[in-house]
């Protein structure tokens, strides 16, 4: 697993700060997603993007109650 940049933690923590979490639990939930997208990517053999894509899809799904 690749160390985490804080520019792709800053990018997906905004999506969370503008769904409504506070910045330091946006931050943590972040970062976790990032280092998910990595295990999935390797698990299913596509690129992190895709992976990340994916959760985010998941994410704005269940908030929406989908």
């Amino acid at each position: 697993m690749t160390d985490l940049s804080s520019n792709e933690v800053a990018e997906i923590a905004c999506i969370f700060v503008n769904l409504g979490a506070p910045e330091k639990q946006a931050r943590v939930m972040a970062s976790q997603l990032i280092k998910r997208a990595e295990q999935i990517a390797q698990e299913r053999d596509i690129s992190k993007v895709e992976a990340t894509e994916s959760l985010l899809k998941q994410v704005l799904e269940a908030r929406q109650g989908s």
